[in-house]
């Protein structure tokens, strides 16, 4: 089966992945730790990080390490359990602009998964 992208639109993602996203786009760390769950898991450049305190060390070193803008471009919605959006980023890191895929599982009304791949 093929995903069909849809443009990106919020009203149709589940709350944590939307949360997650604003959180991220507006540096506000904390906020983007508490879309997940306490046992999540975050795939990412090659690299795992499990649990809360790594994935919160994540989000502030991965935030922080280049500048970039971001741009939401479309989505994919399986239910109320897995999404996926890609997202453009432009910024001074090599390459200068990627779209980046950002797969969520979801249990719970959080984050328990969240695979970041090209």
């Amino acid at each position: 089966m093929t995903d069909v992208y849809t443009p990106y639109d919020p009203t149709l993602l589940p709350s944590p992945v939307v949360a997650y996203l604003d959180a991220r786009d507006d540096h506000r760390h904390a906020d983007a730790t508490a879309a997940f769950s306490p046992d999540a898991v975050v795939i990412d450049d090659g690299r795992t990080y499990r649990g809360l305190d790594a994935i919160s060390a994540w989000i502030a070193t991965s935030s922080t390490e280049f500048t970039y803008t971001s741009s939401r471009l479309d989505q994919w919605v399986d239910d109320t359990r897995r999404a996926v959006v890609r997202v453009r980023l432009d910024g001074n890191f090599p390459g200068g602009t990627v779209v980046l895929r950002h797969g969520f599982d979801l249990a719970a009304g959080r984050i328990e998964r969240l695979v970041i791949e090209v």
